[in-house]
């Protein structure tokens, strides 16, 4: 298995305070917050874990460590959703405020992990997903509202956003965010600069059998 996001685990196990964050490379300046970070986590204590990831972040930004911040954002949100009850949509609404704020260096990722969780959120409540009729006027603002279509357009959207800048994403190899994944067992040959990465990130969402229930009922397909 290729690596994951870090904070891209199984919705129950990514936000349970059980769940012990990865701590980053040894060669990180600081590893000795991040263990702290570790700590609060392990006993339970959210808003510490959160006081104690906002130095990382400002840092970790300010010398254009992208992986880390890309990380300590990931994480601080995660535990946001955690105290407000575990819910998905909270994690979503606080994303797209960082996202609109982030560095541009920031955006490819930030935009994939968001369409994760978008995705994430159909999944936790796919029922009241697979009830809903195709509105016919255009769906409002608030995602909780939307149908089906309209959900998988804002995830497509995201993830064709992130692979915006191809030419860039081609230049950075996939190791310069490992302070970011949890690997797996295939090489990073297989899947060598974060274009790959990303790119496979969003075929994962297009080739999911869930894609068959957002098509029109008279969809078809050339051969």
């Amino acid at each position: 298995m290729k690596a994951r996001f870090t904070f891209l685990l199984p919705l129950a196990a990514a936000l349970t305070m059980a769940t012990v964050l990865v701590t980053l490379a040894q060669n990180s300046p600081r590893s000795e917050q991040w263990k702290q970070v570790d700590e609060a986590v392990r006993k339970g204590l959210p808003k510490t874990a959160i006081e104690r990831l906002e130095p990382i972040l400002v840092r970790a930004i300010k010398e254009k460590k992208w992986a880390e911040a890309i990380n300590a954002l990931g994480r601080k949100i995660a535990l946001e959703g955690n105290i407000q009850g575990n819910k998905p949509e909270e994690k979503i609404v606080r994303l797209e405020a960082e996202l609109k704020k982030s560095p541009a260096e920031m955006k490819p990722v930030l935009n994939t992990v968001l369409a994760h969780w978008y995705w994430q959120y159909f999944q936790a409540n796919r029922y009241r997903f697979l009830q809903r009729t195709r509105t016919a006027s255009a769906p409002g603002n608030d995602f909780q509202t939307w149908d089906l279509p309209r959900l998988f357009a804002e995830i497509d959207r995201h993830l064709i956003t992130a692979l915006e800048s191809a030419d860039t994403l081609k230049k950075i190899p996939v190791s310069d965010f490992d302070a970011l994944l949890v690997k797996g067992t295939v090489p990073d040959s297989y899947r060598p600069t974060m274009y790959d990465f990303l790119a496979h990130e969003a075929l994962a969402f297009y080739n999911s059998g869930e894609q068959a229930a957002a098509r029109s009922q008279n969809a078809f397909d050339l051969s």
